[in-house]
């Protein structure tokens, strides 16, 4: 009888904790709702785009210069990160300053992309 009460209680504590996270911690339609609003989601953008010009824009993105650069930018920024806090008293300064150059370097290739994502739908639209 103990046994049987002692597993019963286990299998409702696991029970309610997982019910309590459902859905690995996702709320659902109603829960992304205030997210979402008046924003089309990326499938919805991809949605006119055949699986080629999808291939083709990985690798113009993949490819581009000043994507490449940016890439090399953010490697040299971790390694110099890696360097400081490596350190046995970290000037949190220096810290402070990489950290700055890395969001300036990942918001710089975030335009870069936007940039080439609005010719290539400008682009689409005019061959449509």
């Amino acid at each position: 009888m103990k046994k049987f009460l002692l597993v019963s209680m286990m299998a409702l504590g696991l029970g309610t904790v997982a019910m309590a996270n459902g859905n690995n911690g996702h709320r659902g339609f109603q829960g992304n709702q205030k997210y979402n609003s008046g924003k089309m989601s990326t499938r919805q953008c991809q949605g006119s785009q055949t699986n080629e010009e999808r291939a083709l824009m990985r690798e113009k993105i993949r490819t581009n210069p000043k994507l490449q650069e940016g890439r090399i930018k953010l490697q040299e920024n971790k390694v110099a990160m890696m360097k400081e806090m490596a350190k046995e008293t970290p000037n949190f300064s220096n810290i402070e300053k990489i950290n700055k150059d890395r969001a300036n370097i990942q918001a710089e290739m975030k335009t870069e992309r936007m940039k080439m994502r609005y010719e290539a739908l400008k682009a689409n639209k005019t061959t449509n």
